[in-house]
């Protein structure tokens, strides 16, 4: 016979085991209205802000949802707010169902307002709601980012979820926008030795843009026709202390991703100028990076030095001068020129960073740390201030694993 203890524990069990299959606190997906992208602009009003939230229809497109709904697969709404975060409360008005930045993919952030000195405190908003993860991305749009989401309409993708995450994944693994994710930005921002690259988009297209290399080009530079959508992502905005200072191309975006040992970037197609042509021919190569960059420096005197050598395995993909690449002297020629190349745009690349940027746009710095023995000596070394008279090399290790097919001249 079981005892008064025995009873008793076996209650208790039988009553944590309820509440453990209990659905007290279930939410239904239907009751939720999920904010894909959020817009923030400028208002008119002093202290308030245009908010502008994509919502997604998380039935249209699901099992739920069925192949013949007739809902909408998302729908846009814009409102002046003090903040982004009360403003949920305000889109209730408005929305019946309850407003959730659960899966908040891209914030969308018009270049008037990313300029603007109150831009840092209106996005460090992110860090007070636990429902926006800091995976999520910082995107600048040459419009205003109501317009741009209104004009958004992606003909291949319904679900706007999707569409920003493919558009997005692409654009980074091509390394031809940054990876400009919350979390890299409040660090950039904590650390205040670099500068942060936010991606730049736009649904807006220049009339009669002109035609340049097919990395050259910003956002709304591109010059394409036919059935698609405007919206474009290359390029990247510029931060500095939490501001918009200015603007790189897709290319220069592409060198920083090089350079860059915290990105993920594996290997970008690119063309380079041909070395047997006089016509201004390019070659089209796959530039693979398998392992990080080597960094050395000199910190001493008034003129630091900066020493770096990427090291790439190319793939040659076409050959434009039919040139036979099974020689030897070739195949020196054509490292030669794809070191130089390399060479060339990366120090370019630094020297805009210098006098115009005033700051380098990735963290360098902490290549720079192991320089000192302790923290005082480093800040007293002013890392802001030397890289701008820094002498900084850039070169390359080269190993060309691939020639493509070759073709000679008849």
């Amino acid at each position: 016979m079981p005892t008064k203890r025995t009873l008793y524990n076996a209650f208790w069990l039988l009553a944590i085991v309820c509440l453990l299959t209990g659905c007290w606190d279930r939410e239904e997906l239907e009751d939720k209205a999920y904010v894909i992208g959020l817009g923030l602009d400028r208002s008119k009003h002093e202290g308030k802000i245009i908010v502008t939230m994509l919502l997604a229809n998380p039935e249209v497109g699901s099992m739920q949802g069925g192949g013949g709904s007739t809902e909408k697969p998302r729908e846009i709404i814009s409102f002046n707010a003090n903040d982004f975060i009360a403003a949920k409360g305000t889109a209730n008005a408005i929305i019946s169902r309850n407003i959730s930045y659960d899966l908040l993919k891209i914030i969308v952030v018009s270049e008037d307002f990313a300029k603007d000195k109150d831009f840092i405190s209106t996005i460090s908003d992110v860090l007070k709601d636990k429902e926006i993860r800091l995976n999520s991305y910082l995107a600048v749009s040459k419009e205003k980012a109501k317009a741009y989401f209104k004009k958004n309409h992606p003909k291949m993708e319904t679900r706007p979820h999707k569409y920003f995450q493919y558009m997005i994944d692409h654009g980074v693994d091509n390394g031809l926008i940054p990876d400009s994710t919350l979390f890299r930005f409040f660090t950039a921002y904590e650390r205040g030795t670099e500068l942060f690259l936010a991606m730049n988009t736009s649904a807006e297209v220049g009339k009669n843009p002109n035609v340049k290399g097919e990395d050259e080009y910003i956002a709304g530079q591109v010059d394409a026709t036919g059935e698609l959508d405007d919206t474009q992502f290359i390029g990247s905005a510029v931060f500095k202390k939490g501001v918009m200072i200015g603007k790189l191309t897709g290319q220069e975006t592409r060198i920083v991703n090089i350079l860059d040992d915290t990105t993920n970037i594996k290997d970008i197609l690119v063309d380079i100028p041909d070395p047997f042509s006089d016509k201004k021919k390019q070659f089209a190569a796959r530039i693979m990076k398998t392992e990080d960059n080597k960094v050395k420096m000199n910190l001493k005197g008034s003129k630091p030095q900066i020493f770096i050598t990427i090291p790439v395995k190319i793939e040659i993909m076409s050959n434009p001068s039919m040139v036979d690449y099974t020689k030897k002297k070739n195949q020196r020629i054509l490292k030669k020129q794809i070191a130089k190349h390399i060479k060339k745009v990366d120090e370019d690349l630094f020297k805009k960073a210098q006098t115009q940027l005033k700051g380098v746009p990735f963290p360098l710095a902490l290549y720079a740390r192991k320089y000192f023995g302790t923290i005082p000596e480093y800040k007293k070394f002013n890392w802001n201030k030397s890289f701008l008279n820094a002498e900084i090399k850039v070169n390359s290790d080269i190993e060309i694993v691939d020639f493509g097919k070759t073709t000679k001249k008849h």
